[in-house]
């Protein structure tokens, strides 16, 4: 199952990742949060459907690198919604691993997977509301864009998608 030591990361998934982010599997050993590179130093937003409000995340790396720290805000109808990310990567599961907190209390950690064409983030299990189980998808279009995919499982074990943004690169 974790064959590919080389890139750090659970399987051949972390080498995909780390060569789909330009850099070369050895790269990736060296630092294994090369795949969020694009992301730092830079704000992205997009706006959810059904004019529910916009998003805008800012990543920036903290402690030179070891960690990524992504501060978002949504600006909505019934008020701003804040969050704060924190990535980083966890030699005992060979993985990057993500805790994020919100304003309105929430808590919730789980692993972040490159791939391919960008991030995958497992299926996990959330406390508020109650019983809810989520997966997400980040695609990257190109240096300047990506796309999050959201879904949530239904009482008969199937995906449904509950909203997809466009993110695009302010500064």
């Amino acid at each position: 199952r974790h064959q590919a030591r080389a890139c750090g990361g659970p399987g051949r998934r972390s080498c995909a990742g780390a060569v789909a982010a330009g850099a070369s599997p050895a790269e990736g050993a060296k630092n294994p949060l090369r795949p969020l590179d694009f992301l730092v130093g830079h704000c992205w937003a997009g706006d959810f459907p059904n004019g529910m409000g916009k998003d805008t995340h800012c990543f920036e790396a903290m402690y030179g690198g070891k960690f990524v720290h992504d501060k978002h805000v949504v600006h909505g109808k019934q008020g701003d919604y804040l969050g704060e990310t924190i990535y980083g990567f966890d030699p005992a599961r060979k993985q990057i691993v993500y805790w994020y907190f919100s304003s309105d209390g929430d808590i919730d950690s789980s692993a972040m997977i490159p791939v391919a064409d960008g991030f995958d983030f497992p299926e996990r299990h959330l406390t508020q509301p109650q019983d809810l189980t989520m997966r997400t998808h980040w695609k990257r279009n190109g240096d300047n864009s990506y796309e999050v995919l959201n879904e949530r499982k239904t009482g008969d074990g199937a995906w449904k998608t509950e909203w997809k943004v466009r993110y695009v690169r302010e500064k």
